[in-house]
């Protein structure tokens, strides 16, 4: 076997794993033998279907529009701090917008801040009770219009409140000054109350927080005894199956929520044993909610509503940083994720830092590099007598592998030194990949030019017609450097290595600008690694 054929393993190799991680690693739904049984769908005027002790201590939400409640125009109360401004409807005590301070809705400079409530009659919040009502129509007489917090302030707004039934029920929202992180308790009372509480979270906001990357997945997800289940919601909107997917129920359940690329909200259960988490369609709307017993009539929620950093989530707690996903090769993408926020106090500019960081990587690797050129040197001088002995043993295949041993003995060559550095590289290259990806901080960085989100695809407009410049001159700097490459190997294989710029180029067409410009400068330094090294005697 010789090293062309190898780089073409690693290549398609390569290209597996790419197409392997985009595809099938980041839209899996794991679904752990230890999860309850999915709670059934009930349609819209039907009778809750009665459900076995062992499961969800309360019906799952209906597919009707009983969560579902006009917020109507009652003055609103408006929660802010340091990150976030929240307005709160008194009618179901329930999220109408909740602004984040540091992010905005599009790329241009004055873009209104990014809400992550969808626009809607089911909002965050929500409260399903156990008797199979909920608290989306009581109007709440709250305790204060308005709270402000800042720094390590805290500070709560108190709704009280009847349902139709009689049910009294209090909402209490806790807030911190400087975190994303608040607290929702509920506490019930009357002649027959409930003994369940579930905290509702529709979706998250469709408009500014999905990434227009391949890579924009919409995920419901749930955290169970240390396992992380998804269920994919993405294009949900557009899919045409007359079959809606299954919800889907866990019991103990440590905290539910919805995953976009770069923002997360989660409901966190009580910790006296987790609870009831489910995911599925109220109607038409992906929805999460945290189910849990009432004790003495209350239960208290945590959520987490935000960006998703591995700092905000780490400092969060309850494994909220296991929605972030760096892959097989986590311990290289954190590392270069550190390196690219060090290098952006320097330069300012992300598109740059992604440039430095490139040649930083390229510099640690020129060893194996020039190790791997010049084996593939030694090879080629080789390529007449291997293929005299070819020719002469063509019919004697293990005598052809003895001579062609002996030929590499004397000539101290070693056929798969040159294999080995290529194959070292992947790692580095799928490290810093899922670094890239993960890197909020490249939402909405522009870089130069027409390139004005480092996080979604480039595109130069021409004629009405968009020219993903950057992943062209990409492909074309591949096929330069396939022909820089010392020539080996038969003519069918040769083929093979020129047709992968193609298949590369075809593949990060929707890919974020940032790792295509990544791949791109990475190419350009190799090129000129290459003809530096053709130039050399050695």
């Amino acid at each position: 076997m010789d090293q062309r054929r190898v780089m073409l393993a690693v290549a398609l190799s390569l290209a597996v794993v790419l197409l392997y991680n985009e595809f099938v690693v980041r839209p899996r739904q794991h679904r752990g033998e230890e999860a309850t049984p999915p709670a059934p769908t009930q349609e819209a005027q039907g009778t809750p279907t009665p459900t076995p002790e062992a499961a969800a201590p309360a019906p799952p939400p209906k597919s009707g529009g009983y969560l579902s409640f006009d917020p109507g125009q009652e003055s609103p109360i408006v929660v802010e701090n340091d990150v976030f401004r929240a307005t709160v409807t008194p009618v179901g005590g329930r999220l109408t917008s909740f602004d984040l301070k540091g992010f905005r809705r599009g790329v241009a400079a004055d873009s209104p801040p990014l809400d992550l409530v969808e626009p809607g009659s089911l909002l965050p919040l929500t409260v399903q009770l156990g008797d199979g009502s909920s608290d989306a129509g009581v109007t709440y007489a709250p305790s204060t219009r308005a709270l402000a917090l800042s720094a390590d302030a805290q500070g709560e707004v108190v709704l009280k409140g009847k349902t139709a039934s009689g049910t009294e029920v209090e909402k209490r929202l806790r807030f911190s000054g400087n975190s994303y992180v608040f607290d929702v308790g509920v506490r019930v009372a009357g002649a027959d109350p409930p003994t369940s509480a579930g905290l509702v979270m529709p979706r998250l906001a469709r408009d500014g927080t999905h990434g227009s990357g391949s890579s924009a997945r919409e995920l419901g997800v749930i955290f169970s005894e240390g396992k992380l289940s998804e269920k994919d919601f993405t294009g949900i909107d557009t899919k045409s199956s007359s079959e809606p997917p299954k919800p889907e129920s866990k019991a103990g359940a440590q905290w539910v929520g919805f995953s976009l690329p770069y923002f997360l909200s989660a409901v966190v259960a009580p910790e006296t044993g987790g609870g009831t988490a489910v995911v599925e369609l109220a109607g038409s709307t992906p929805i999460v909610m945290m189910d849990e017993k009432l004790v003495d009539g209350a239960a208290t929620f945590k959520l987490f509503v935000g960006p998703k950093t591995r700092e905000l989530l780490a400092a969060a707690g309850y494994d909220l940083g296991r929605t972030l996903d760096f892959g097989w090769f986590w311990f290289i993408a954190v590392p270069m994720l550190h390196a690219l926020r060090l290098l952006h106090r320097v330069s300012g500019n992300y598109g740059v830092d992604i440039i430095l960081l490139t040649i930083l990587v390229r510099a640690a690797t020129i060893p194996l590099t020039q190790k791997s050129f010049r084996s593939m040197k030694e090879m080629q001088k080789l390529q007449p007598q291997l293929k005299r002995l070819q020719e002469q043993y063509k019919d004697d295949q293990s005598r052809l592998q003895k001579e062609m041993m002996e030929l590499y003995k004397r000539h101290n060559v070693n056929p798969f030194s040159g294999c080995a550095p290529m194959v070292l590289q992947i790692p580095i290259f799928v490290g810093l990949y899922n670094a890239l990806l993960h890197a909020i901080e490249l939402r909405h960085a522009p870089f130069a030019l027409w390139i004005t989100d480092l996080s979604a695809p480039e595109r130069l407009m021409i004629g009405g017609i968009g020219i993903p410049v950057l992943t062209i001159l990409m492909g074309g700097t591949m096929i330069l450097q396939q022909w820089l490459t010392p020539q080996q190997g038969d003519p069918t294989q040769r083929q093979m290595m020129m047709i992968m710029p193609l298949v590369f180029t075809f593949m990060f067409i929707n890919f974020p600008a940032g790792l295509v410009l990544y791949w791109l400068v990475s190419n350009i330094l190799g090129i000129a690694q290459q003809y530096v090294m053709l130039k050399s005697p050695t």
